[in-house]
């Protein structure tokens, strides 16, 4: 009797595809920790498809083994606005949690004082709807909010 385990549970192992684009307009790609792999597309994503399938083969492996993060060659101003971007976008979101575990503290504060979740909502700016939201766990979406 054979262990089947070790065929059904293959790691996902990670690799760095260094995405260049040419002066044809097409993109090459090579596996940085294997510069051997190496293959192009028109697109970001037709490259990194095909990196993928190029990878397996050469690992002998199943691509959905294979976990490519792209870091594409950039000059250095332009690199360094794609990372300022990447960083706004990451605080927008971490203001955005922010923002709806406050805006849920203030409307459980203002409901326990006996306000109403329509008059909580004027104070807060929101609707009423979402203070019920905000104020019931796991409300399923056919239910009617507030």
């Amino acid at each position: 009797m054979t262990d089947d385990t070790d065929t059904t549970e293959e790691t996902v192992k990670t690799y760095t595809a260094r995405l260049e684009k040419e002066a044809d307009g097409r993109w090459s790609v090579e596996l940085e920790e294997e510069p051997r792999v190496h293959t192009w597309g028109k697109t970001i994503d037709q490259a990194l498809n095909r990196m993928r399938e190029a990878a397996a083969l050469w690992f002998q492996t199943d691509e959905a083994s294979i976990d490519l993060v792209p870091r594409p060659v950039l000059p250095k101003a332009t690199g360094r606005t794609v990372e300022q971007a990447r960083k706004a976008r990451e605080q927008a979101r971490n203001a955005d949690r922010l923002a709806i575990e406050q805006t849920r503290k203030a409307a459980a504060a203002l409901t326990s004082r006996g306000i109403s979740m329509r008059d909580a909502a004027a104070i807060l700016g929101i609707s009423h709807q979402r203070v019920h939201q905000l104020l019931t766990p796991d409300t399923a979406p056919s239910r009617e909010a507030g």
